[in-house]
């Protein structure tokens, strides 16, 4: 044990917050997996104590994720010396790797008990093996939590985080109160954005047509029918939390409670752009472009008018003299705040994603707007860029290959085959070619220049210290590293999980060589080759 951690450095040091999201990566990638064996199909038909446990997993994780959020955000708000005295504790204490293999070895039998719940024929009554799953599943937890530190720190964290169980208890149970009450509120919110939608539309189209009772709006030559999730509530939701880790995050910058007014405002701007956006698609499908208006609009205007609604919030906040005590700095190049340098290339590739898509009728013709977007801001960064070390060695194309090996074995997993898409399909060869070499190039070069420059060079510094450009990335420990690796999953979709593992190589990459060009040219080889693997083996999935 004592061999093996020495032969690695990156865990040694690990606060307890670390060791605590290590614990609750594992058991959410454990579940996802164990999820892939279940037949919901069968669950869904169950009665009796099935459906009964169906209700109470379905709830009962929302109420854990919840819980573990609502615990993790009040401790840290509160700190205190005692919490700080264990996280003290928790870096000089060992991980334990034999009580992780037994971690590893009480999880497997989950998976055939998993299948039995409710899909495969057993000779075991329901009931036995439901206990079964969960005493299993039981003793894998805290076989995990002995391997990560001793009982003994995790009873002195629990005593020291005190009466803030109860309350995230109670802010647990709330949330998910909340999510079941808010189903309610779809209908009769499309109510509401079908009569503004209505309203707003009368100004451009005097000849308008509506059905009420299917809340259909109707221009003569496009119509279009305003469903629950068109309501707008969901991207309230999301400007809600947006809002309140924005509240959170700069409370000592924030005037309160004035600064509550954000969410207020947050939340009606959220709706009046839906409707904004609602009113727009029916403009642009009456206007003959119904191909964009369904495919590409529909789905991106949404995103689109929620990141400007969220950066406009807090850039007009942060620097608004009356929200706060000292209005924040301008943020260029020239005032010398490095954040927006890193952040500007990957942040023109998501915009100019979004408009690419937008006015797209099913197919991304204008993908190479993604290499405009990302060169130009590449180029307006490069000054302060120059001081990173762009070398690299064969570390890179090296780790690049292990990247590139456990993503396409994980994307089977997560994905279906697919063909080349039609519409490309049915373009003209050399138009065809044109499209294939913009997406490798924006593949092999704008991508994993933007999202090296942004996760690693950026993010995975930035959760480490404060003054992230002077800090050496030898020094930055397991936490930030899992953390941004999490984050760099997540902004890949349904690839989350192989994008988190590849998050980690990068991030191992930058941390032991402190050399950016060689977390990029890792990045690169692995885009190089799942592009190999599109174009020959036709794995158009993946792209």
């Amino acid at each position: 044990m004592t061999d093996a951690h020495k032969q690695l450095p990156f865990l040694q040091d690990m606060s307890l917050h670390a060791r605590l999201a290590i614990a609750a990566g594992l058991l959410f990638l454990e579940k996802v997996v164990l999820n892939l064996f279940v037949d919901f199909t069968g669950a869904q038909a169950a009665h009796g104590l099935g459906a009964a446990v169906r209700i109470t997993q379905h709830w009962g994780f929302r109420f854990l994720v919840s819980f573990a959020i609502a615990t993790a955000v009040f401790g840290y708000l509160r700190g205190g010396r005692e919490l700080a005295e264990v996280d003290t504790a928790a870096r000089a204490a060992r991980l334990r790797f034999r009580w992780l293999a037994l971690h590893g070895v009480l999880v497997v039998p989950l998976v055939p008990l998993s299948m039995s719940l409710y899909g495969h024929a057993t000779r075991l009554p329901f009931p036995v093996v439901l206990a079964l799953w969960l005493f299993l599943a039981a003793l894998a937890v805290a076989a995990l939590f002995t391997a990560l530190a001793p009982w003994s720190l995790w009873r002195t964290a629990a005593r020291a985080i005190g009466s803030i169980w109860w309350y995230a208890g109670i802010a647990a149970a709330g949330s998910v109160w909340a999510m079941g009450w808010s189903q309610t509120l779809w209908t009769g919110m499309a109510e509401v954005t079908f009569e503004a939608v209505y309203r707003l539309l009368e100004w451009f189209v005097p000849t308008l047509r509506i059905e009420p009772s299917t809340r259909i709006i109707d221009t003569g030559r496009f119509a279009v029918a305003i469903d629950p999730v068109c309501s707008g509530l969901e991207g309230m939701g999301l400007m809600l939390a947006f809002c309140t880790v924005l509240l959170m995050l700069f409370r000592k910058e924030y005037i309160f409670p004035r600064a509550l007014i954000l969410i207020p405002a947050g939340l009606f701007l959220s709706f009046a752009l839906n409707v904004v956006r609602v009113a727009a698609l029916v403009l642009i499908g009456s206007a003959g472009y119904s191909g964009v208006a369904v495919y590409g609009f529909h789905s991106q205007a949404g995103w689109i008018a929620f990141n400007a609604a969220a950066v406009g919030i807090a850039l007009v906040s942060l620097r608004s003299g009356w929200l706060t005590h000292t209005a924040a700095e301008s943020s260029d190049v020239s005032s010398g705040n490095p954040v927006a340098v890193y952040l500007l290339p990957f942040l023109a590739l998501l915009l100019s994603g979004m408009v690419s898509k937008a006015v797209s009728s099913g197919f991304e013709s204008l993908y190479w707007l993604r290499l405009v977007a990302a060169g130009l801001a590449l180029c307006y960064s490069w000054p302060r860029l120059q001081g990173l070390d762009w070398h690299c060695s064969w570390r890179g194309p090296l780790a690049g290959l292990a990247s590139f090996g456990i993503w396409i074995v994980t994307a089977h997993l997560l994905t279906q085959p697919a063909a080349m898409p039609p519409a490309l399909a049915a373009l003209p060869a050399l138009s065809r070619a044109w499209w294939v070499a913009g997406h490798l190039v924006v593949s092999l070069g704008a991508v994993p220049i933007a999202e090296e420059l942004a996760f690693r060079g950026y993010l995975l510094r930035r959760i480490a210290a404060a003054d992230f450009e002077s800090l050496l990335p030898r020094s930055i420990g397991t936490w930030p590293l899992l953390f941004s690796s999490l984050v760099f999953g997540l902004c890949h979709g349904a690839l989350w999980l192989p994008g988190m593992i590849a998050g980690v190589i990068y991030g191992l990459v930058f941390i032991r060589s402190q050399r950016m060009g060689e977390a990029i040219a890792a990045h690169a080889t692995a885009n190089a080759l799942i592009a190999v693997c599109v174009l020959v083996d036709s794995q158009w999935q993946l792209w």
